[in-house]
């Protein structure tokens, strides 16, 4: 929030709250440093104050003892008690009542029946004589009576003669001017109090301040920020009679003193906050006005007015070192700017332009109306190159090209602007010439490629390259920079691909491609989709010794959005090439699991072989996914039989054979697909952890009419069966291959003239009436 404000506001703001906390502060830290000593004071107070009670109580114990021997001393008070001569007696008592001033004087005899009283306030024989039998009871000389909410200090002597016949009680009043006497010694109030009910006090206005007088405990800051009037002690007087003396001080002259005190530290903080102010107003303006000239200079600069003039206003040195800082910040940025542009626009190592500026070049042309001719660049073997002679003379090939390249834009035409030169890979690099017609094209690709492939010098080591060069123009294949850049770069793969040192892009490679790209996305979503339409049909394999079908190949088929049939080759490499292939593997062992759970269920035991690829079998998560989905579905290991051709088994052979290794341990049949066409050896053959070979069907599909094909199927059988492996032939198309093969000894056949692929359904009502025909 206070960010919002302007910079003579926060100053104004911040010093006025300084200002306050330090009052507060002030303020708090006195406070309860006053009301600590003002607790210790009053402490000490009450201590005196009790000490002055008890004293106090004594004299009037002497006096009152003094006063009553004297009454018990007189021989004719002792003469009219033991003749009972009531009207002696109670004259005694007044007289000797009004002469010591007692306000209570009392004869009873050794039971405690009453004799006579003499009283200054009225009171009733019957509650003199029920109180005063439990006082001579005590061994006390000194007690206190209650008495119509008055309080009597009494001195009980027996009276003897010489035996004793009776006990006399001389007793004073503690009234209120007898407090009001000790108030005038301690300075404190004192209230005498009997069971919790205020009986007499020094306080005049006890009535209006009653509620005052609570004993609960009062922390330091209480005395000063609580409304109570009084700071009470309740001290012991006397237990038996549940007396008890409360001593109280005045708090008023405390509160009034602190609220003085606060007010004078507000008035003078209000005073401070005034003139700081003021002051930081005038501060403030010494410190906005210089910022407010350097923020318009910031505006400046961030507006690209990097330029900053010399400082003709005055302003004060931190500021002046600031402008200056401003203006050297303002040149760097122009300096890094250019440098950010040029490596966003530009090839680091070659100087070049990127792909994108590329783009944007070839944009600019095309608007400008210009025919373009594009050639793409790529050295064969550059990788081979880097690893013979290091990265470092490599780069130095490839700022060589680079410069050749200009070299090429400069000596086709004098406005370079109407050529450029980028990389857009590590070894492909692109060149954009501006042409008049068509008859340019094939003068300017030779004239390149000669100018490229002109020998290298290495630290004095000549080198030839070797190039592939990919051309399109914007007459015939293009009228949009990203679609030309695709078919130049189209064409430079072709070229590589075709080992042509030049080549044009065709008409309907853009299209092909377009279409492989669709219907790898229309793959993605049929492997997700709940509704797939991909399915897989179930080709039988005819076991030779026995004439029974034990085994199955599973192959996946798919019918796209058209409605028309795609080869599983096509789609299967295509699914490779983007990576789809785990997903449609994982499609496939999931839904084979499935059925065969269903003809688990009906008694049909099948062993069906599921088509890997290298990279299934190198995925972290395929073994898993595997047994996870066999469990789920009850399947055994046994159960499946997984086959990889040659050439997946020879990539990345070390974790190929692991994993196979471990798959077999558990039960999987291992079977190598397509053998007799790819890369493996005969000895890694014996290394591998294989169970069945499958000879591939180009060797079966004219067995029985191919002499050269007879003896590569029956010696194949025959090393299979050297290393404990089981053969199986597929491509069997007619009767005559299949008794060749039975002759062989080949283990197992497969083909169309066993059986065509069929769906599940159709699989088992085919299984239960098949009959060999052989």
């Amino acid at each position: 929030m206070l960010t919002r404000l302007s910079i003579r506001s926060q100053v104004a703001w911040l010093s006025a709250l300084l200002i306050v906390i330090t009052a507060i502060t002030l303020t708090t830290s006195y406070a309860f440093r006053t009301a600590q000593l003002t607790e210790k004071q009053i402490e000490r107070q009450m201590r005196y104050a009790q000490n002055v009670l008890t004293e106090y109580l004594s004299s009037q114990e002497q006096l009152l003892v003094t006063a009553t021997r004297v009454l018990t001393a007189d021989f004719g008070f002792k003469q009219a008690i033991a003749t009972r001569d009531k009207n002696t007696i109670e004259s005694v008592l007044l007289n000797h009542g009004e002469r010591i001033n007692a306000d209570l004087m009392v004869m009873v005899d050794l039971q405690g029946e009453l004799i006579s009283i003499s009283a200054k306030q009225k009171v009733t024989n019957a509650q003199v004589t029920e109180k005063v039998k439990k006082l001579i009871s005590s061994s006390n000389l000194t007690q206190f009576l209650v008495l119509n909410n008055r309080i009597y200090q009494l001195i009980i002597l027996p009276v003897k003669a010489p035996r004793e016949i009776g006990y006399a009680i001389v007793g004073f009043q503690l009234s209120k001017a007898s407090l009001v006497n000790l108030k005038n010694l301690t300075s404190l109030d004192i209230t005498l109090v009997v069971r919790e009910q205020n009986i007499v006090s020094s306080i005049s206005d006890l009535e209006n301040d009653n509620n005052d007088l609570s004993i609960a405990p009062i922390t330091t800051l209480d005395l000063l920020i609580s409304k109570t009037n009084y700071f009470n002690k309740k001290v012991p007087f006397d237990e038996n009679a549940g007396i008890s003396a409360l001593l109280s001080t005045s708090l008023k002259e405390v509160h009034e003193e602190f609220n003085q005190l606060i007010s004078s530290i507000l008035f003078i903080a209000l005073l401070i906050i005034l003139i700081s102010m003021f002051l930081s107003r005038l501060l403030s303006k010494g410190i906005s006005t210089p910022l407010n000239y350097l923020m318009k200079l910031t505006a400046r600069i961030s507006r690209g007015e990097l330029k900053i003039e010399k400082n003709e206003h005055r302003l004060p040195t931190e500021f002046n070192e600031l402008y200056y800082a401003f203006s050297t910040m303002g040149e760097a940025i122009s300096h890094r700017e250019k440098e950010i542009k040029f490596q966003a626009e530009h090839d680091h190592l070659t100087g070049l332009y990127n792909r994108q500026m590329l783009l944007n070049i070839i944009d600019k042309c095309i608007s400008a109306n210009a025919n373009l001719l594009l050639a793409s660049i790529n050295i064969k073997g550059f990788n081979q190159i880097n690893d013979t002679i290091g990265p470092e003379n490599g780069d130095v090939i490839l700022k060589e090209l680079a410069k050749r390249l200009q070299d090429s834009i400069n000596a086709h035409h004098e406005n370079i602007n109407l050529g450029a030169a980028g990389r857009i890979d590590s070894d492909e690099f692109i060149l954009v010439l501006a042409i008049a017609d068509l008859k340019e094209i094939e003068p300017e690709l030779l004239s390149l490629h000669d100018r490229l492939t002109q020998a290298y010098w290495v630290d004095d080591i000549k080198m030839n390259l070797e190039l592939h060069i990919g051309s399109v123009n914007s007459i015939m294949h293009g009228k949009t920079p990203e679609l030309l850049m695709r078919r130049v770069i189209m064409a430079m793969r072709s070229a590589t691909k075709e080992q042509k040192a030049i080549r044009q892009y065709e008409d309907g490679e853009d299209e092909a491609y377009l279409e492989k790209i669709q219907m790898i996305e229309e793959l993605r979503m049929a492997i997700h989709s709940e509704n797939s339409p991909l399915f897989l049909n179930y080709q039988p394999k005819l076991n030779l010794s026995n004439n029974k079908i034990e085994k199955a190949e599973a192959l996946i088929r798919w019918i796209n959005k058209a409605g028309n049939f795609v080869n599983p080759e096509h789609f299967v490499s295509l699914a490779e090439k983007s990576g789809l292939i785990v997903s449609l593997t994982h499609w496939v062992i999931k839904n084979v699991a499935m059925q065969m759970e269903k003809w688990n269920e009906i008694g049909l035991s099948i062993r069906v072989s599921v088509n890997l690829s290298a990279q299934d079998i190198q995925h972290p998560e395929f073994v898993d996914y595997l047994l996870s989905t066999i469990e789920k579905y009850n399947v055994s290991p046994n159960q499946l039989t997984l086959e990889l051709t040659e050439r997946d088994l020879a990539e990345n052979e070390e974790i190929v054979i692991e994993r196979l290794s471990h798959l077999q341990t558990l039960g999987f049949q291992i079977s190598v697909d397509d053998y007799g066409i790819g890369q493996s050896s005969l000895s890694k053959l014996k290394t591998l952890p294989v169970d069945e070979l499958k000879i591939d069907k180009c060797f079966i599909l004219s067995l029985e009419a191919c002499p050269k094909d007879q003896d590569i199927v029956s010696s194949t059988i025959s090393l299979g069966h050297k290393l404990n492996m089981q053969v199986v032939a597929e491509g069997v198309e007619n009767k005559e291959s299949l008794a060749l093969l039975a002759s062989y000894g080949c283990e197992y056949a497969q083909g169309y003239y066993i059986s065509r692929p069929i769906d599940a359904d159709t699989f088992v009502e085919w299984y239960k009436n098949y009959v060999p025909n052989y």
